[in-house]
């Protein structure tokens, strides 16, 4: 794999991410990778130095310009350190999946050190049944849900072979810019990039407009978005996972058979996003009645990130998303009328290039001075009247066939994207060796029972399996029962399984958050 050409500045999506984090609202994605047998860590950590030099941003770190005069530049980390950034952790043998959950939910709370390249890996061992665990994350502003994906040519290997340990080569970072130099390069890149907004925006515009003239079902879904443009548009009511979040974060899984939510699409219509958009309506159906709210008339509108990647940008990083606002009815019971309904909606939204159009929207926005978004991400984030959206789904293609971190098959692979503001609840879906893997981000302040969704969301799938006349195609696949969280018992040791850096990390890298190499999207 050859090594990309990469920007040092910003793209304007990558700043909102950077800037509009705080405390309450981490902006990292994920993943976590369970796996057969005991990860040698000094090995593992010999192997992606040895990779390092393929994604030299994992080697930069965030540099602002004087007074934020510009947007911020990637350059090389001088005291780049790989110790810094991959973690050993044991838990007391033999440690359970609930355990893991709760030390991911741990790392996934804390921010990550912006003094150094923003990702860390942990390598978790003592899992019951001799396995161990890779936990990973990666700040936003250096990479969405698919360009997430394509790290996994880098962290993981398509063979259970292990490679020979290549001879380490000496880290010689250029050297760094001086400050005049950054300032007066802020102030050119502020000018030239707004341009580029400006006339990257218009571009867009006329490249809907192309879109709508030569694709012949694009007016007639103009016309049925324009005629559902009330509900669309009409306000939300709060569900009870839109409330202020803390920050604290907490995760959930579930894992069921990719062949049986492509039967269900064959059966029914529609595409296995809509499968899973399904599944995720009749979850929230259930958690609003375990609250006792009425489903009458209601919609639950989700933001679903789309890929715009064109092919000559396949292999970059960064964020090249999109955004669709789909309103799915909480007032459906039937599961196939549900996913007709859902479906059609989603169609119609693709043939008129909505996903588009709202990308010129965003490219609109992001001609917005460099001090002026700053100084707008550093406002603090005010509850809204009526939320924006309810949750953010967001729905990655991964590998269908085994990979192998050091020769040691991945078993499952789920990942992880941010909630925060007033979205307590956050679902992110991954395909890897014909599973989907389900994983729920759940804000501890804000959904204090939103463990119970995970119990929905399997009894959604199997109402909707049944209903389409699929039969299962292996055995049930999903994790235990996850019970409501209870008040926390004073730490014991085997609870807090803290994490053992080698070396130990600086106070200010003090693992307690995400990282990703191979995820999602996110949002």
């Amino acid at each position: 794999m050859a090594a990309v050409e990469l920007k040092q500045q910003f793209g304007s999506l990558d700043a909102v991410f950077l800037n509009f984090e705080r405390k309450e609202m981490p902006l990292h994605i994920g993943c976590v990778a369970i796996c057969e047998g005991v990860l040698d860590f000094d090995r593992f950590v010999a192997l992606i130095q040895s990779k390092l030099e393929l994604i030299p941003r994992y080697r930069q770190k965030v540099v602002r310009p004087l007074l934020n005069m510009g947007l911020p530049t990637w350059q090389w980390d001088p005291d780049f350190d790989i110790q810094r950034h991959i973690f050993k952790v044991d838990l007391d043998e033999p440690g359970t999946e609930e355990e893991l959950r709760q030390l991911t939910g741990r790392l996934f709370t804390d921010l990550l050190d912006r003094n150094k390249p923003l990702w860390e890996v942990y390598i978790v061992h003592g899992l019951e049944g001799g396995r161990s665990a890779i936990i990973a994350k990666v700040h936003h502003c250096m990479v969405d849900g698919v360009s997430g994906v394509a790290l996994l040519n880098i962290m993981f290997d398509t063979t259970p072979e292990t490679p020979p340990l290549p001879k380490p080569k000496r880290y010689r970072p250029p050297k760094p810019p001086d400050t005049t130099k950054l300032l007066t390069e802020a102030l050119q890149n502020t000018i030239r990039f707004t341009m580029d907004q400006l006339s990257g925006a218009q571009k867009n515009l006329v490249r809907y407009g192309m879109m709508l003239m030569y694709d012949d079902r694009a007016l007639s879904s103009v016309q049925k978005l324009l005629d559902s443009i009330p509900q669309l548009m009409a306000p939300l009511e709060r569900l009870p996972f839109n409330r202020p979040c803390s920050g604290e974060r907490r995760v959930a899984w579930s894992t069921y058979s990719f062949t049986e939510a492509r039967a269900i699409r064959t059966a029914c219509g529609g595409s296995v996003n809509d499968v899973v958009l399904t599944i995720l309506t009749g979850a929230v159906m259930r958690y609003l009645k375990l609250h006792r709210e009425s489903t009458k008339n209601r919609f639950f509108r989700v933001m679903v990130p789309v890929n715009l990647r064109q092919e000559d940008e396949r292999g970059t990083l960064g964020n090249v998303i999109s955004m669709l606002p789909v309103s799915l009815p909480l007032f459906i019971a039937d599961p196939i009328e549900r996913l007709k309904h859902i479906a059609a909606q989603t169609e119609a939204m693709k043939h008129a290039h909505v996903a588009e159009l709202i990308h010129a929207g965003i490219s609109w926005m992001g001609a917005l001075p460099a001090p002026v978004q700053t100084l707008a991400g550093a406002l603090p984030l005010l509850s809204t009247p009526v939320p924006i959206v309810h949750m953010i789904s967001t729905n990655v293609p991964g590998p269908q066939i085994p990979i192998y971190a050091n020769g040691h098959r991945l078993l499952t692979l789920y990942p992880h994207v941010p909630a925060g503001w007033d979205v307590g609840l956050a679902l992110a879906i991954q395909s890897y060796d014909q599973k989907l893997f389900f994983a729920l981000t759940i804000d501890g302040a804000a959904a204090p029972d939103g463990e119970r969704m995970k119990d929905f969301l399997d009894a959604s799938f199997a109402e909707l399996r049944k209903a389409a006349g699929v039969h299962p195609a292996e055995a049930p696949v999903a994790g235990p029962h996850v019970a409501p969280p209870v008040p926390k018992p004073p730490a014991k040791k085997r609870a807090k399984a803290k994490p053992k850096a080698t070396p130990p990390p600086e106070p200010a890298a003090e693992p307690t958050a995400e990282r990703p190499g191979p995820v999602a999207a996110s949002a």
